[in-house]
């Protein structure tokens, strides 16, 4: 069985030191998260507050959102022309 690892400290060290806003319930629950996930690992294995946020980003999402704002950013360029030539 895995050592249980203080994921909460880990991650508020983590926090802190990259200037992360979070309550304690929200860093209370994440850190259940990782211990899950922890402890579903090959026996040996150690996770870190990195590889946790790693795992769980959303690359589709991160590029949907950059399509979005790059569809805004060419219609105010347009609205803008638009209104000079008025």
């Amino acid at each position: 069985m895995p050592k249980n690892t203080d994921y909460l400290s880990m991650l508020a060290t983590y926090n802190n030191e990259n200037g992360i806003t979070a309550t304690f319930s929200e860093m209370k629950k994440t850190a259940r998260r990782m211990q899950k996930h922890h402890e579903s690992m090959p026996d040996g294995w150690r996770l870190t507050v990195e590889d946790y946020f790693r795992q769980v980003s959303d690359p589709t999402g991160e590029e949907a959102t950059d399509n979005v704002m790059n569809e805004r950013a060419k219609q105010n360029k347009a609205n803008a022309a638009r209104r000079l030539a008025a």
